[in-house]
């Protein structure tokens, strides 16, 4: 199986690194992609034969990357949320914890309990769950595929009342 792993663009997300070593160390035959964010310290995750790592790809490359992918493990960014949905990509959740101080706020675990709740997309804030539901991870099972046509609409009609909204501020 092949897996992207995303930790977003802004900050270093070592509890991401955790999940993605003890997959590495359990799936040695799976291919796995890591998008780690900058100034993390790959030197961490080891020498792992079945991972590619590095801080960012290249737009194009994360794209091919992406497409090629059965499986998407991302913190609960927007960005790769919405590409999942649109493209119709299994996905699994990691929103980052203010707590832990991996963001500033909860904002993502906000965002990943109303997709789960709209979309049945799980998530996870413990590490060790997130790593059984990866490899226990079912590609023959029937994802939640939402039509990109639907999700760019919705999208559109949330952009056209927020601006609205914002005009009367």
């Amino acid at each position: 199986m092949r897996i992207l792993f995303a930790a977003g663009t802004q900050f270093p997300f070592p509890r991401m690194d955790q999940v993605v070593q003890g997959v590495a160390e359990q799936r040695p035959a799976w291919t796995l992609v890591y998008q780690a964010g900058p100034d993390v310290n790959l030197s961490t995750l080891g020498s792992l034969p079945n991972l590619r790592a590095q801080p960012l790809f290249k737009a194009e490359e994360y794209q091919q990357i992406f497409t090629e992918a059965a499986l998407v493990v991302t913190h609960a960014g927007m960005g790769n949320i919405l590409a999942c949905l649109e493209q119709g990509k299994p996905f699994l959740m990691l929103p980052r914890l203010a707590r832990l101080g991996e963001h500033r706020n909860d904002h993502q675990v906000d965002t990943a309990e109303a997709i789960a709740g709209i979309y049945a997309v799980p998530f996870h804030e413990g590490t060790d769950s997130l790593v059984s539901a990866i490899l226990a991870y079912d590609m023959a099972a029937e994802p939640i595929v939402i039509a990109g046509e639907t999700i760019h609409r919705q999208r559109q009609d949330f952009g056209k009342k927020l601006n609205a909204l914002i005009r009367t501020l």
